[in-house]
């Protein structure tokens, strides 16, 4: 298996090529994946509850290493040294958003999935991932729009004053749909 060590320019660089693989959610389609983005969303407000002074470029930095790691589930012979990349706020959300949606991650989902399906074939792997990955991008755009709207924190106001009052507790929760 061939090592890669992430560096910033691998991590800026793989959502552009999870978008040319998987495409992403077009303006108006946004409904169609209200539950994944919801869950997703609302793992994020409860880590960020947990953690309230880390920043919304954290959550960046989590959707890069979460979609490098999606490749290397999708990938044959190549794995990613994340040590570099690693830091405590990106970290937190990182597994927010592998617990929303990574079998490979959350034990729970995963043995939900197992039942049904082949989790070592390849077309099943990226069909599993093809909704969290457009979600991811798309989570991704809104965090940069939100951060040079309303600053370092732009993206956690604006969730909380949108969802806010509707996420309750502090369990992470998952969702998955296969097209």
């Amino acid at each position: 298996m061939k090592t890669i060590k992430v560096n910033n320019y691998k991590m800026e660089k793989i959502a552009s090529r999870m978008t040319k693989k998987f495409g992403k959610i077009k303006r108006g389609e946004e409904d169609n994946y209200t539950m994944e983005l919801f869950t997703i969303e609302s793992n994020l407000i409860k880590t960020h509850r947990r953690y309230p002074d880390y920043k919304s470029r954290r959550v960046i930095e989590a959707i890069n290493l979460f979609l490098l790691k999606i490749d290397v589930y999708l990938s044959n012979g190549i794995e990613y040294d994340f040590s570099g990349q690693l830091k405590d706020g990106n970290k937190v959300f990182l597994e927010a958003l592998q617990m929303s949606c990574d079998p490979f991650y959350n034990e729970e989902l995963k043995t939900a999935l197992s039942k049904d399906i082949d989790l070592e074939d390849r077309e099943t792997r990226e069909k599993i991932f093809e909704i969290p990955v457009k979600c991811l991008l798309r989570i991704k755009k809104s965090v940069e729009m939100w951060i040079r709207e309303l600053g370092n924190y732009g993206y956690f106001k604006f969730l909380e004053e949108q969802m806010g009052s509707q996420i309750k507790g502090e369990e992470l929760d998952y969702t998955i749909r296969l097209n």
